[in-house]
């Protein structure tokens, strides 16, 4: 991986989505920098991250996503507006909604090139960290149309999953809050089994569309 910042490159057949990205993480140059496919494609090794739009796309764009994987180590996340069971083929890649904010993209991104956001989706729980395969993450259903109260989700929970929809890791959830960690693990397994997901990414998705954790933001057209 290379020093900060990290290089991310989108692989999308809208030239509007690649224009949003560039624009929406500027503000965020100092630790993710947008470089363009032709660039990506010249210098691969230089690549941190791959991401991805697989909804519509293109021979030519699938032929990029080939290459770049086959020539660089970067790590690669779907990156969409469908849902996990919306996209034309199931992945074990990374889901990344298009709705989150820049930050919120800019955290998952650097944790994805780190290896940390499969070591969380592993050990969030619980569960000792698996030494070879990565976690499917995101791939299963959310229930989008459930409201907050309905499920059942106390304050306490309320306010966890929407630090982890901000990028929170347990670690800094617990300094934040004041709670050991393994109470913020035991708040997150109650949380789930309440909000029907598994994994942090589904979390994500879930709290995103119950409106928790959002900041104002430009909006990223695709």
């Amino acid at each position: 991986m290379s020093a900060s910042p990290l290089h991310l490159t989108l692989v999308d057949d809208s030239d509007l989505a690649q224009a949003g990205l560039t624009s929406l993480l500027a503000p965020f140059a100092d630790r993710v920098a947008v470089v363009d496919n032709r660039t990506a494609i010249a210098r691969p090794t230089d690549i941190d991250v791959v991401l991805y739009e697989p909804v519509d796309q293109s021979s030519m764009a699938r032929s990029l996503l080939r290459d770049l994987q086959e020539a660089s180590n970067a790590r690669a996340a779907v990156f969409s507006w469908a849902g996990p069971t919306g996209l034309p083929t199931q992945t074990t890649n990374p889901y990344f909604a298009k709705s989150l904010t820049a930050s919120q993209l800019v955290v998952l991104v650097e944790k994805l090139a780190s290896g940390r956001l499969e070591a969380e989706a592993e050990t969030e729980t619980g569960t000792e960290a698996a030494p070879h395969p990565a976690p499917q993450v995101g791939l299963a259903p959310v229930n989008v149309e459930a409201r907050v109260d309905e499920v059942g989700l106390t304050p306490r929970e309320g306010e966890i999953v929407g630090l982890i929809v901000t990028g929170m890791s347990n670690r800094e959830i617990g300094e934040t809050l004041t709670l050991s960690i393994n109470s913020v693990k035991t708040y997150i397994r109650s949380a789930y089994r309440k909000m029907g997901v598994e994994r942090r990414t589904q979390a994500v998705l879930w709290g995103l569309s119950h409106g928790m954790g959002q900041e104002p933001r430009p909006a990223l057209v695709s």
